[in-house]
């Protein structure tokens, strides 16, 4: 599945009576993190904004204008008609809000999700990198050896997610996963040993884990497993 068509297409009616929400939201949390641990990055869209209001050290920025001046440069870099323009800006506005939704349970308007919102009706490029410098300068968006551990712990959980519901020995498990210095702690309940072994199997294969605390309870036979 491809992160294009999984972070900017609104899924299908018949999408949303399935468990096509929570792959999304895995696969995409795994990317997002894999992407943000490497340090020192840009990333647009995506729900990175959402999904990184946990690590300390990033900077969420929201790049904006009104609607009027949006339509204005659709309208001569695509060489449209002024009317045509608009709709297409006011179509995005909407299909992107709607996702945002649907996915996150947000409203992507909402400043509070943002550390900074430029708005570009109201400076140029060199003016908006100019303050993104700047903000970039204030003490806690710099990263130190802590906050970096965090994001890659982050990272491995997320990673755990997606393997987990990657694999079809482990895809219906629902297990609670944390991860401190590298080392991945999962705790829950499954119907048989085999499920345990292939869950510890599968994260003990994660790339930076460095040990698996598995807490995993194996249930008599004929009891239901509870989410957990």
């Amino acid at each position: 599945m491809e992160l294009e068509h999984v972070t900017e297409e609104k899924p299908s009616l018949w999408d949303r009576f399935t468990d096509t929400k929570r792959r999304y939201l895995t696969y995409v949390e795994a990317i997002v993190f894999e992407m943000a641990a490497r340090d020192n990055v840009i990333l647009s869209g995506r729900g990175a904004s959402i999904f990184l209001r946990r690590v300390r050290h990033t900077l969420r920025v929201r790049i904006t204008a009104p609607e009027r001046v949006r339509a204005y440069r659709v309208e001569h870099q695509q060489e449209l008609t002024g009317e045509a323009a608009l709709h297409r800006v006011r179509q995005n506005d909407r299909e992107r809000a709607s996702n945002v939704k649907f996915l996150y349970h947000v409203d992507w308007d909402d400043p509070l999700h943002y550390d900074l919102v430029l708005n570009t009706e109201r400076m140029d490029v060199k003016e908006g990198a100019r303050v993104l410098r700047n903000a970039l300068e204030n003490e806690r968006v710099r990263p130190t050896p802590e906050s970096r551990a965090e994001v890659k712990d982050l990272s491995l959980v997320a990673q755990a997610k997606a393997a987990l519901l990657a694999h079809p020995a482990t895809r219906g498990l629902h297990l609670s996963l944390a991860c401190k210095q590298g080392q991945l702690s999962v705790s829950g309940m499954v119907e048989g040993e085999v499920m345990r072994k292939a869950a510890e199997e599968i994260l003990g294969q994660i790339a930076g884990v460095t040990a698996v605390q598995s807490e995993i309870v194996v249930l008599a036979t004929g009891r239901t497993p509870v989410r957990v």
